[in-house]
């Protein structure tokens, strides 16, 4: 359960970046006529923000809404619908990042419930941003989930919620860089990076369940290969980022992924299974970066902003690295992010309460 602290200002930390071209492949047909086929009557033709708009140099300020582990009950739906509502009347922010977790882990796997869930994001109207959790295909393999194979929920997942690869979702789109432009990793569409006033984002594949390492009965070495494929790549991912970081003169980083790798743990605890090595390299780039890094994830569905990194050479706090893990489950809210290259901290966290989700459900 997610704990509300009230609605003060918590100040994180500040960061500068660059911008980067971005490649957006070629779409294939199905996944033009995927995205048309759910399409409803509310939904309007994508905007692309040209790159002049995207990838403007310049240190202005901007904010962004960040929400997380949401929808996950469907008698929830309507405190969904508020926070969209809220989000898209605020001119204010430039894109919605979600950390994952579109479902809870006792429901049904389905089609359906994919493109229920890609219809509500496609009413957001700024570019939304998704990385994947785990119970959308970790846990799938459920009876209450519907038992299906996690990898083919995983390929159906990347069908329905990157079907153009190098774009956003959202009434109105927005280019990113992805992974899959690099050959060498071309399934990972779900991995995207861009930069904003000389402020660097990405996002990171990285889910619980032990990163998918849990066991369940039918697992295959296919699922164990999965696993050590997608540690790669965003190992792979996080060095690219934190390359150009620095090449750019950027002067901080924020991260996504959907999982709580268990920052607060000791290396060798079975609670950090499946992210060591993640950790690891997070550890070893932002001690070097030595410039603020923002980690955001979801997860425990406990709202907070700490720095529950400590080096594992150093046994010091690492006080460049600032946790903010967004609201979630039953306590839907969502968090807006300010951003200011010019500050000392460049990003602060305010909690946004929607009042009216935290009344009873309305009676018809």
């Amino acid at each position: 359960m997610s704990t509300i602290a009230g609605r003060s200002f918590s100040k994180i930390f500040a960061a500068e970046a660059g911008l980067m071209p971005v490649n957006v492949k070629k779409p294939l047909l199905k996944n033009i006529a995927l995205l048309a086929a759910f399409c409803t009557a509310g939904c309007v033709q994508p905007v692309l923000a040209g790159p002049q708009q995207q990838n403007a140099q310049g240190h202005g300020k901007f904010e962004f809404a960040l929400i997380g582990d949401v929808p996950y009950n469907e008698v929830d739906f309507w405190k969904l619908d508020n926070v969209i509502a809220e989000i898209n009347a605020d001119q204010q922010l430039k894109w919605v990042l979600h950390a994952g977790d579109i479902k809870n882990g006792s429901t049904l796997c389905s089609d359906e419930m994919f493109l229920d869930r890609l219809q509500r994001f496609s009413s957001f109207k700024k570019p939304f941003i998704l990385t994947p959790g785990d119970n959308e295909w970790t846990d799938c393999h459920r009876a209450n989930n519907g038992g299906y194979q996690p990898l083919e929920r995983l390929s159906k997942l990347r069908e329905v919620f990157y079907p153009l690869p190098g774009q956003t979702l959202g009434r109105k789109t927005m280019r990113v860089e992805t992974q899959a432009d690099d050959a060498q990793y071309a399934e990972f569409v779900e991995n995207v990076r861009w930069k904003e006033q000389n402020v660097m984002f990405a996002t990171l594949h990285i889910v619980g369940s032990n990163n998918a390492l849990a066991n369940f009965a039918g697992r295959t070495a296919a699922d164990n290969e999965e696993v050590v494929r997608r540690i790669e790549a965003a190992r792979a991912w996080i060095g690219e980022t934190f390359a150009k970081a620095t090449a750019e003169n950027a002067r901080g980083v924020l991260l996504m992924f959907q999982a709580n790798p268990g920052f607060e743990l000791a290396k060798g605890n079975s609670g950090r299974r499946g992210f060591e090595e993640i950790l690891a390299d997070l550890e070893r780039e932002i001690v070097d970066f030595k410039k603020p890094v923002a980690l955001v994830h979801g997860d425990s569905h406990y709202f907070r902003v700490d720095k529950p990194m400590l080096g594992a050479i150093s046994k010091r706090r690492i006080e460049n690295a600032t946790r903010i893990e967004t609201f979630g489950a039953d306590d839907v809210h969502w968090l807006r992010v300010e951003v200011d290259p010019n500050s000392a901290e460049v990003f602060s966290v305010h909690q946004e309460i929607v009042e009216t989700n935290l009344e009873q459900h309305p009676q018809p």
